[in-house]
């Protein structure tokens, strides 16, 4: 019999992309709240656990790590909302610990442990990071980024307890199934030329499916409470809408502001929100990110767990079509 993998965020982008590479080795059990469907997993065989990551329903999570052999995390509460910042709290970094303890007193030989690039840091110039580089956003005051790195901090204690587990930090991926890159979404916008300026920063992107192979090979290969960046291609903001553009076959802005006159306007956005709340996609903390350089470095990924990531054209490409087959 197939060992068992307790996986979390099961509904998610990602495990749409990574299940079906988990399913050829291990046994699903997937934690999926009452009554929810996973259209995404349909022809992937899988176990539901019903119940959900908060604190009523911890014995789900006790159900669900009893007697697996690996536990995969990727369950977390995406928002750039500042009114999200205290569910983020709860999701992100108070389950993520109980779910780790849960993890280890029932000896679950390995867990993975999914973060983001932006738990790691930014520049404000054109500067490559790596896993070493000291965590800055917390000036910025970005509920996302601060959780995801209190996430983190959560299963290094554990760790330090006997836990097996790893974490990985990918960056902005492109690929099927991702809901966020749909309505109301920056890329929608951009494909219906609602977009006239490019943001100042970097980011880095990434092909989904490349980051969901080197998961697996975090799993197989990686160190117990090491963090791996599965990165992909460092492009400006300019660089990235105009591979967007190009790939899409619209026009793509040709304009970038300066820094200060982005920062400036999140402090305008900033005032407003406490006024009337925020509002998708263009909210203060987007606007605070786009002026930062988010370029990481793969190298260490690449070295201990021979990830090799590819363009992230094939992503895009996938996302775009799903974009327009939503809009009919």
């Amino acid at each position: 019999m197939q060992p068992v993998c307790f996986l979390t965020g099961a509904s998610g982008f990602v495990a749409a992309n990574l299940a079906p590479m988990l399913a050829e080795r291990w046994r699903l059990r997937c934690l999926v709240k009452a009554g929810q469907s996973l259209p995404r997993l349909a022809g992937v065989p899988h176990e539901r656990v019903e119940g959900s990551l908060s604190l009523q329903d911890d014995d789900a999570l006790r159900d669900g790590v009893h007697g697996a052999d690996l536990v995969v995390h990727l369950a977390a509460i995406v928002s750039f909302r500042r009114e999200d910042r205290a569910s983020m709290q709860a999701i992100n970094v108070d389950a993520t610990a109980r779910l780790c303890a849960h993890a280890r007193a029932a000896r679950v030989r390995r867990m993975l442990h999914m973060s983001t690039i932006s738990a790691v840091g930014c520049s404000n110039r054109p500067a490559i990071l790596d896993e070493s580089s000291p965590y800055n956003f917390g000036p910025l005051d970005i509920g996302y980024c601060d959780t995801k790195r209190a996430g983190e901090d959560a299963v290094r204690a554990e760790v330090a307890l006997g836990l097996d587990a790893v974490i990985v930090n990918p960056p902005s991926m492109y690929g099927a199934g991702d809901r966020r890159k749909s309505d109301g979404s920056l890329m929608e916008a951009l494909l219906k030329g609602r977009i006239r300026i490019a943001p100042p920063g970097g980011i880095n992107v990434a092909n989904v499916l490349d980051v969901c192979r080197g998961c697996l090979q975090a799993i197989d290969r990686g160190r117990a409470g090491e963090r791996y960046i599965l990165g992909g291609e460092n492009l400006t903001g300019r660089q990235l809408f105009a591979r967007l553009a190009l790939l899409a076959g619209t026009k793509a802005p040709r304009f970038s502001p300066p820094a200060f006159v982005v920062r400036s306007a999140a402090a305008m956005v900033r005032a407003l929100e406490t006024v009337r709340g925020s509002t998708p996609p263009l909210t203060s903390e987007i606007l605070r990110i786009a002026t930062r350089y988010l370029w990481y470095s793969s190298a260490k990924a690449e070295a201990e767990l021979g990830y090799r990531p590819g363009p992230v054209d094939p992503g895009i490409h996938a996302a775009l079509a799903e974009v327009r087959a939503s809009a009919g």
